[in-house]
């Protein structure tokens, strides 16, 4: 009877050993699924963010942390190829949207008299603006919208009369500046350089 009852509760710890090592070997399975799942969404979080960065075509669907400046060009007279600075973030580089309502050649406003030269200054170069007809009214009132900051990094935006005549801006003509995202950029511009040597 007593090699019976030895026997039973062998076997009976032998059932919970069995069974404790069937739960645990789940739990580890989980885990280590549950982490793959972890390293894949990182993963695919590192592949968007860098689609985005690189992609001038992106367009920003939320507002979080978004600032917006609209600047009046009105009184302002640029001959040809002056300038007038829009936007500086340095030392941070900025991805946003400009809008700009300007004068523009009424025969072929798809090509404006200005051009806007993004990037870190002096190391400035052309965005190709989107011309919106719906709303222009050429030659006087012309809407041009494009991206910044969606390739290299953007810390100052430039207006450029590229036109061979003097241009005067008016009343309605204004630049709109929205910014969705500022960073530090992981090379130092000249004008950062500049800034530490104290000039």
């Amino acid at each position: 009877m007593m090699i019976a009852q030895t026997t039973m509760i062998a076997a009976c710890l032998a059932i919970l050993i069995y069974i404790a090592v069937v739960i645990s070997g789940s739990f580890i399975s989980k885990d280590t699924t549950n982490q793959n799942v972890l390293d894949l969404l990182s993963k695919s979080d590192n592949v968007r963010d860098e689609q985005i960065a690189r992609s001038l075509s992106y367009i920003h669907k939320s507002d979080t942390g978004m600032n917006v400046q609209t600047i009046l060009l009105n009184g302002i007279n640029l001959s040809s190829n002056q300038f007038i600075p829009l936007f500086d973030s340095t030392p941070f580089a900025t991805k946003g949207h400009i809008e700009l309502n300007l004068p523009c050649d009424s025969n072929n406003p798809r090509s404006p008299f200005f051009q806007i030269l993004v990037g870190q200054a002096p190391n400035l170069t052309a965005v190709t603006p989107g011309y919106v007809q719906q709303i222009s009214v050429p030659p006087d009132m012309c809407l041009y919208h494009a991206q910044f900051g969606f390739g290299d990094p953007v810390t100052d935006i430039v207006l450029k009369n590229i036109s061979d005549r003097e241009i005067s801006l008016k009343g309605p003509h204004a630049a709109v500046i929205s910014t969705h995202e500022s960073y530090t950029p992981t090379v130092p511009s000249f004008k950062d350089l500049q800034h530490k040597q104290g000039y």
